[in-house]
């Protein structure tokens, strides 16, 4: 073990070039301050906040081997053209330092170097030099433990050395489609200026553009930040307009992220980006983001996706504040797609004649991600927060999942036949009308037939009016509900079972609607069962079983709407949805043959700026 007294001296002249990989950050109240997921700490450690730094008195221990300070040694390694690493901290007083390694499977932690380091003043310490980390699969990190009262630690980062950089320079542009949520938006863009455009270190690494599909914003004061007013062809027509904006200076742009306006994002998130792809040796890479819960900060909704005729979660539901999970989450999977609220794509894979889908929402980043074959890559440590789709849930949605699902599996599905979809339409229908959400099976079955008239309808039809309209025909959300909200009642519809005869009964019954309605429940009191209590989003069919009202209620935002059984609207889902059935059965292989043979005309850039009429819009401004 070496100790080393340092004071602040110059550094040798060298002909190597140092390349920053990744910052170790702290707890931060404007972003998270869960601080399992950046630091562990003993109870001589104090973290302060408002300094942005950890004080430490004697026998102070901090253990960096978490999800955002780990190093992930084998991806750096595999991916990019790091051989070694150094480590720099910023440190005041007394030190044991060490660099561990852990391995995915035993989880256990290995010394790799220690020093003693004494430090009078707080400055920059090198304190690693020239780590191999080709030895090394799984984590790499520092634990500090401090051997005298009033040490602190203020962040580091590692670095590597190369001789030559890539020639290609890196320089991103950050797409954000917005839809009239100025909080969310501002809250974001001021987040960025601060931590990223105002950076030193980054000068001239990003520009971003703000696509407003609600046309409500006004214009920013930094010049690096463009905001582009646009017709609402939502999330797909929102993207598509900053591809095309960037496209048009395409030699100056190396990258684009596309990123969802309603999220709270780590700076360092995009910063590791911009190191990744700087020293990447794959120029096709893609860097994807994972999604974390805003309302459960430590956990996992996704990791990467897989479409498969239907979307699979990869590594959903980690508590992310766990270390096996930690390392878990690191072991690379099969993905084929990343949801756009933080994913990173070079430019030279997208031109003017493989621009996205118009979906409106809702399949757009699935779709592109499978034309093009993009090869993904996700990293611990980049990531956005983002409000759960539970509390996001809206009935209207259903028309655009369905429809496009199947529109999906028309063009790049080669097992999905007639009966698949037939089926998949009979089961998102007839399950919405089993627990009478009768507007909402209309609103598929609209989306259905509106697929039928094939892809030449979408040309033909307004986006925004259309979407205008579906708004005003799903289920409408209200604070104030007729019903009121019973906890207790709620937690039931949750927890409810069934033996498999009251399974098969309810079933011959069509969940009820056979029923007389002298067999339903009679009472409206809060503890009878005469109305149920579910989730928007979640509900099952055995929830409504002989009840004669439902209330859906969402408990994050206490909004729910009243659902009340009719044997009319049921059987007149059920006529309709077999019609439907017919049409398909019929035009399936016509139908299939013209979503992929209108493909390439949809995903152009003669078509998009007539769909988003930018010519007419550029005039008005």
């Amino acid at each position: 073990m070496t100790d080393v007294i340092l004071t602040p001296k110059l550094e040798q002249e060298t002909t190597l070039t140092d390349v920053k990989l990744q910052n170790i950050i702290l707890p931060n109240t404007d972003i998270c301050t869960v601080e399992e997921l950046f630091l562990r700490l003993n109870n001589k450690c104090l973290l302060n906040y408002e300094q942005n730094l950890v004080e430490l008195k004697e026998g102070g221990i901090i253990k960096f081997n978490t999800y955002f300070n780990a190093f992930s040694s084998h991806k750096w390694q595999e991916y990019t053209i790091v051989k070694t690493i150094n480590i720099k901290l910023l440190l005041q007083g007394r030190f044991h330092i060490k660099l561990l390694h852990i391995d995915y499977l035993s989880g256990y932690a290995n010394l790799i170097d220690q020093k003693l380091i004494t430090n009078n003043d707080l400055t920059e310490v090198r304190v690693f030099n020239n780590i191999k980390i080709q030895e090394y699969k799984g984590l790499l990190y520092i634990q500090i433990e401090a051997f005298k009262n009033n040490s602190i630690f203020a962040g580091g980062y590692f670095y590597t050395e190369v001789d030559v950089l890539p020639k290609i320079d890196t320089k991103i542009a950050i797409i954000i489609c917005t839809y009239k949520r100025e909080n969310y938006i501002n809250n974001n863009i001021k987040i960025l200026q601060k931590y990223l455009l105002s950076n030193p270190n980054l000068e001239n690494a990003f520009e971003i553009f703000v696509i407003d599909n609600g046309r409500t914003l006004s214009s920013f004061t930094n010049s690096q930040i463009h905001l582009i007013p646009n017709k609402n062809t939502g999330g797909s027509g929102g993207y598509t307009r900053g591809i095309i904006e960037v496209l048009k200076r395409k030699l100056y742009f190396s990258h684009i992220i596309l990123m969802d306006d309603d999220i709270i994002i780590a700076p360092e998130s995009l910063e590791r980006i911009y190191n990744f792809q700087k020293v990447n040796n794959q120029k096709d890479l893609c860097l994807g983001g994972s999604m974390l819960k805003l309302d459960s900060k430590y956990i996992q909704h996704e990791n990467g996706g897989v479409w498969d005729d239907v979307v699979v979660r990869v590594k959903p539901d980690l508590d992310l504040r766990i270390l096996k999970n930690v390392l878990f989450n690191e072991i690379e999977e099969y993905i084929n797609y990343n949801a756009w609220w933080l994913f990173c794509f070079p430019t030279k894979v997208i031109d003017d004649f493989k621009l996205p889908y118009p979906f409106f929402i809702r399949g757009d980043d699935i779709e592109l991600s499978m034309r093009l074959m993009l090869k993904i890559v996700t990293l611990n440590g980049i990531c956005v927060w983002h409000e759960s789709f539970e509390s996001k849930y809206s009935p209207t949605q259903n028309y655009y999942m369905r429809k496009n699902e199947i529109i999906l599996n028309f063009i790049y599905s080669e097992q999905f036949n007639k009966l698949d979809a037939i089926k998949l339409i009979l089961k998102s229908t007839l399950r919405e009308a089993l627990c009478y959400k009768y507007k909402t099976a209309n609103l598929i079955l609209e989306g259905i037939s509106d697929l039928l008239k094939g892809p030449d309808s979408l040309k033909e039809t307004d986006p925004e009016k259309k979407n205008l309209l579906i708004l005003t025909k799903g289920e409408k959300t209200t604070k104030k509900v007729e019903l009121p909200f019973v906890y207790e009642k709620y937690a039931k519809s949750i927890a409810e079972t069934e033996n498999s005869l009251h399974r098969w009964f309810r079933r011959i019954t069509l969940n009820g609607h056979l029923l007389p309605i002298f067999l339903f429940h009679k009472d409206n009191k809060l503890s009878q069962r005469g109305y149920t209590i579910v989730p928007t989003h979640g509900y099952r069919p055995i929830n409504f079983f002989r009840a004669r009202k439902a209330l859906y209620y969402n408990l994050t935002n206490q909004e729910g709407f009243i659902a009340k059984i009719s044997r009319w609207e049921f059987f007149r889902v059920f006529v309709r949805t077999s019609i439907i059935c017919l049409k398909i059965f019929i035009n399936f292989s016509r139908l299939k043959q013209l979503y992929r043979q209108t493909l390439p005309e949809l995903t152009n850039k003669s078509f998009w700026e007539s769909y988003l009429e930018i010519n007419k819009h550029s005039n008005n401004l």
